[in-house]
């Protein structure tokens, strides 16, 4: 029965990445990156391909924000991830505790990112920075993707993303 759970886990995993990389068309304007202490998380604990699938879900937050509002000409923005946890366990930790369900472990998860937007002089001219963890897990989201909460954080990241980047001036 486990074995099943691992497979269906895997591919719904696998389809939503290609899912969201078909419509999250990667802009020049923008790097991700994450803080030394979030990739030594994603080494030891989480597995080192969720950094792509959160670098992903970035990318497709931030292209869909700029789709409705675009990013100034000449403007780039480099987002760091400074934390993130995951509501539900990832594949690598349920792997490496089989005690740990997908569906009835969780915890208090969810991101904390800083955005830079930086003018053709590589001049910083505004700085963006939202955090959203739950506080109790009621109060978390309801899907059983492991990155739920942090998916949260990570719109509501764009969505401000977008706002300042819609008062500064246009070229």
């Amino acid at each position: 029965m486990y074995h099943r759970i691992q497979i269906v886990c895997v591919a719904i995993s696998a389809s939503l990445l290609l899912a969201q990389a078909g419509f999250a068309e990667h802009s020049q304007e923008t790097t991700v990156a994450f803080d030394p202490a979030v990739t030594a998380l994603f080494q030891k604990d989480y597995g080192t391909q969720e950094a792509g699938v959160l670098r992903s879900t970035i990318i497709a937050a931030l292209a869909k924000q700029e789709s409705r509002a675009a990013i100034p000409d000449g403007m780039t923005l480099k987002v760091t991830v400074r934390r993130v946890k995951p509501t539900h366990p990832t594949m690598k930790q349920q792997l490496d505790d089989p005690s740990l369900s997908p569906a009835r472990s969780r915890s208090l998860g969810g991101a904390d990112l800083v955005g830079e937007i930086r003018n053709s002089n590589q001049q910083v001219v505004a700085t963006v920075g939202y955090s959203n963890f739950a506080d109790v897990l009621p109060a978390g989201a309801v899907s059983l993707d492991p990155w739920a909460d942090a998916r949260l954080a990570i719109d509501a990241f764009a969505a401000k993303c977008a706002a300042t980047w819609d008062k500064l001036p246009k070229s």
